[in-house]
């Protein structure tokens, strides 16, 4: 198991209040035949130890954006958080724009993406701001797709920050930082209903290994019946040899047009079944 370094310690040290307890404790269990609980507390790791703040220009300005959302709307009905290629359903090169108006508009949702995030920052992304919708606004729905920058992305704020993360990442706490990012949505959101995708394929195939291994660590959960759905679309991705399909992707990580419209397919009749159930009730 990877161990914090003594400066990321330092530099991560908010608690979730996720009931966080050591990794090791929970690799060390065997599982129970029916899967683990999605409520589980969340391990520490660098996967799930949020910043104290953002300092990167970039992920500061896309933070303050959804803020700014957040405190506007009065009627989002769905939400969409996640990183790039979240924000390109509608923002940066857009590519998924013509689906998101086709498909979504009617919901006036708010795209929270924001390129390159990771699960810590969007851990403090959730606890400082962007879940703080007045109380008779929450969102219906939320779409959650997340975890795959946790294989890549090593440093921000031009080199200044360090993340103890990248391709050595185990599987098992970045699936802890995804089932941390959703925990934080039902926690705060309660009236609100989570879609949790699955990491989608890459190009790079030792990443794509690892990607894997965390989408079937996150489908051997038990989620709560209708109030967090674990959607795994990857298979949507592949031809019949396991490779991307060329017309899906721009560069072997984002997507299409036609990959957003894949997307959308499959996941507007879940959002609607889900709306017609409404709010989450105690």
């Amino acid at each position: 198991m990877k161990k914090t370094p003594t400066f990321l310690a330092a530099f991560l040290c908010i608690p979730l209040g996720l009931g966080i307890v050591e990794s090791r404790q929970i690799l060390a269990a065997e599982p129970a035949e029916s899967g683990p609980d999605f409520w589980d507390p969340i391990p520490r790791t660098p996967s799930t130890i949020q910043p104290v703040a953002i300092r990167d220009g970039y992920w500061r300005s896309q933070f303050e954006r959804v803020n700014q959302a957040v405190a506007k709307s009065d009627s989002a009905q769905v939400v969409f958080f996640g990183d790039s290629i979240t924000l390109r359903w509608s923002l940066m090169k857009a590519e998924g724009k013509p689906v998101w108006q086709k498909h979504f508009a009617s919901y006036h949702p708010i795209n929270m993406g924001n390129s390159g995030d990771i699960t810590p920052v969007m851990l403090y992304r959730l606890t400082q701001g962007n879940l703080d919708f007045a109380a008779d606004r929450h969102p219906r729905v939320a779409v959650l797709l997340c975890g795959t920058n946790n294989f890549t992305v090593t440093q921000s704020d031009g080199g200044n920050v360090k993340w103890d993360l990248g391709i050595d990442s185990p599987p098992i706490d970045v699936a802890h930082g995804i089932r941390a990012v959703a925990q934080e949505f039902r926690r705060r959101l309660p009236g609100t209903r989570v879609i949790l995708l699955g990491i989608l394929p890459v190009k790079n195939q030792s990443k794509w290994n690892l990607c894997q291994e965390t989408n079937r660590i996150l489908a051997n959960y038990r989620y709560p019946e209708d109030e967090v759905v674990f959607l795994d679309l990857h298979d949507h991705f592949l031809d019949n040899e396991g490779s991307l399909k060329a017309d899906l992707f721009v560069d072997g990580t984002h997507l299409t047009t036609q990959g957003y419209q894949v997307l959308a397919t499959e996941l507007h009749p879940l959002i609607e079944r889900l709306m017609s159930l409404g709010p989450i009730t105690p």
